[in-house]
């Protein structure tokens, strides 16, 4: 049986959409293959109370809450003793809640550095936040909690 003109621009048409898919695919593989970012190292947990003062960092320096933070009110936090080439930034989250984009990023001040943050109000009540501080390669994640 044999082929009609419109069943053969079909077949080549086939043959050059999969031929373009295959390639397209390859291109994709070899720039994921090469392209891919090492992963972030771990945020090093924190567990002090920040009501009492100066959270101690690990490679030393301190985290510090000007107050205890409020849903829309505006507080400070100080980062002192740490080393950055760039600014560090502060993103604050919710456990098991998108609460939106809230990155701050450190200004110095002095020989440290701060951040004015204004948290919103979540919906469902919930007090309980997480601040992951980036200072270089080193971060710190810090659980706490709202009045």
């Amino acid at each position: 049986m044999a082929m009609t003109a419109k069943q053969r621009k079909l077949l080549i048409l086939g043959a050059a959409l999969l031929a373009f898919g295959a390639v397209k695919f390859g291109l994709i593989y070899y720039w994921y293959l090469h392209n891919r970012q090492p992963a972030a190292p771990a945020a090093q947990a924190l567990s002090c109370d920040i009501e009492r003062g100066a959270c101690a960092l690990p490679g030393g320096g301190a985290l510090r809450f000007s107050a205890r933070p409020s849903h829309g009110q505006p507080f400070e936090i100080r980062l002192d003793g740490v080393a950055a080439d760039a600014a560090p930034t502060a993103d604050f989250t919710m456990p098991d809640m998108d609460m939106g984009f809230n990155r701050y990023t450190f200004v110095r001040d002095g020989e440290g550095w701060k951040a004015r943050v204004i948290l919103p109000m979540c919906v469902s009540g919930s007090r309980d936040w997480r601040v992951e501080v980036k200072a270089g390669k080193t971060a710190y994640l810090l659980p706490f909690s709202v009045r």
